[in-house]
């Protein structure tokens, strides 16, 4: 399967890369991006089901293991994708989260 990233994702990313430079060194937050990276573009696509599913939202949720953080994506079995929608830090509110912008 194919990950794409939404806008909304790819800067939550950055946002939370330089956070986590900023509070922790460049290391740290190197280190833990690319367990991300790992995460979105290794294991994602050969686990697509791996998250719970959220029946009233249409999408998956999974924390990535090491990190402080979750993700939201949707499956497209058709044409093979997974789209990542968002990323949090485990500490935000992810309540308001709108999978559908």
């Amino acid at each position: 399967m194919r990950v794409l990233l939404s806008t909304r994702v790819e800067t939550d990313i950055a946002r939370q890369l330089q956070f986590g430079m900023d509070h922790f060194g460049t290391l740290i937050a190197e280190r833990t991006f690319a367990r991300v990276d790992r995460f979105l573009f290794q294991f994602l696509p050969a686990h697509p089901f791996t998250g719970k599913y959220l029946d009233d939202r249409q999408i998956y949720e999974v924390w990535i293991a090491k990190t402080p953080f979750v993700v939201f994506y949707r499956v497209n079995s058709e044409n093979e994708t997974i789209t990542v929608l968002a990323l949090f830090h485990h500490a935000q509110d992810r309540g308001a989260f709108d999978s559908e912008e």
